[in-house]
């Protein structure tokens, strides 16, 4: 045990209690086992592709709603608090989703969802913002938010692994497994309460940041165009390549890989684009900015346009990797140069307000690619590979030369 101890990142950190049920709260509730079968599980269970497609535009709208209330709340009745009663909805979010027969009861499940994680993600920050000495937060502050992102690696690629076995034999046993993790964050969220300090109530300001970040999109629409359209992109083409989620499914079974197979083919995807970020720098260093993120867009297009006649189970296996992988470089570079161009002053509501374009964007884009599945693969190929390849073409044109 001692030698795999010593592979945890910045390991000392878990020696605060706080920061330590905050790891155990974040890989127990992004542990899921049906994410690999999920699309057989929806079909079983009543939806077609626009449908399926419909839910992620839903769970973006209930994030979008209830992000600001939530964290107006966290305020007045403590993080911690906040953060239970997230794990709360999300388990009850879980029972629907478990038992939905049709459109509506999964819609429900979604938007019970979209508001736990809202309810979770901005409390977590806070809390290990907290947990930090003082004086130490300036220098353990990225270890502790890169400790909190091995969490979430860690749990989805366990679900990858073991999801598909336990989905091969029944997609509904998969999503009845992930009651389990569940179950356990919000045993471990009812822990933070015991560490997490009081928060105090804040002048009433947030009513207006709505409105606010309405008006500094709309002021951002007209006077920088430039960055709108790298937010629309950014969410779009993140649409698009996301969707690989889902169709690689029907891909896999075309091509006649066995189910059990679906999770670790996945997960060793993952892998592979994991370290293509981590060498993005190297390659941004070798073609450019403007020409890597063209690439980011041209090469997964190209890759979806293949799909259309190659079946083989190794080319089906590689087009759908790249169209994961060669994606991993869009958003490190939108984020790197939206932020080149925002002010200071207000660089997070101006941030705020491109999300709520991007997301508004994406959440359009949705019910079609998931249209497009119902019309057959060949169009979703065809469909979403042409629109990348257009994509690829207009992100070129949006960074300036230097």
């Amino acid at each position: 045990m001692s030698f795999f101890w010593r592979f945890v990142p910045s390991r000392e950190l878990l020696r605060i209690p706080l920061l330590r049920w905050l790891v155990i709260t974040r890989f127990s509730g992004d542990l899921f086992f049906y994410s690999t079968t999920m699309v057989l599980f929806e079909q079983q269970r009543g939806l077609n592709f626009t449908e399926m497609f419909l839910m992620e535009a839903i769970l973006s709208g209930a994030i979008l709603l209830a992000d600001i209330p939530t964290s107006v709340w966290a305020e007045h009745i403590g993080y911690a608090k906040m953060m239970l009663i997230g794990r709360t909805i999300g388990l009850v979010g879980m029972g629907f989703f478990a038992s939905a027969h049709g459109f509506w009861m999964f819609a429900v499940a979604e938007t019970l969802g979209g508001i736990a994680i809202a309810s979770v993600s901005g409390c977590e920050s806070a809390l290990i913002y907290t947990s930090l000495p003082p004086q130490k937060r300036s220098s353990q502050g990225s270890d502790a938010f890169a400790l909190l992102s091995s969490a979430s690696s860690a749990s989805f690629f366990l679900g990858l692994l073991t999801g598909s076995f336990l989905g091969a034999y029944s997609p509904t046993l998969a999503v009845v497994a992930s009651f389990a993790p569940a179950l356990l964050a919000f045993v471990a969220s009812l822990r933070l309460s015991h560490y997490a300090p009081a928060t105090g109530v804040q002048e009433k300001k947030e009513a207006a940041r709505v409105t606010q970040i309405v008006r500094i999109a709309w002021h951002t629409i007209c006077t920088q165009p430039g960055l709108a359209f790298l937010s629309l992109l950014r969410w779009v083409a993140f649409a698009m390549t996301n969707s690989i989620f889902w169709y690689n499914q029907p891909y896999f079974q075309k091509a006649g890989i066995p189910i059990a197979f679906f999770g670790p083919l996945m997960a060793a995807t993952m892998g592979l684009q994991l370290f293509l970020v981590l060498r993005s720098t190297t390659f941004q260093r070798i073609l450019g900015t403007r020409s890597l993120l063209m690439c980011s867009c041209l090469l997964p297009g190209l890759c979806y346009i293949l799909l259309t006649w190659l079946h083989t189970p190794l080319l089906t296996i590689g087009l759908v990797a790249g169209v994961v992988c060669f994606s991993a470089w869009q958003t490190p570079i939108i984020e790197q140069e939206v932020n080149k161009r925002i002010s200071d002053t207000s660089r997070a509501t101006t941030l705020s307000a491109l999300s709520l374009i991007g997301m508004l964007g994406k959440s359009t884009v949705d019910p079609v690619i998931g249209h497009l599945g119902d019309i057959g693969l060949d169009r979703v190929s065809m469909g979403l590979g042409s629109m990348l390849l257009f994509l690829g073409i207009v992100a070129f044109l949006l960074i300036p030369r230097k």
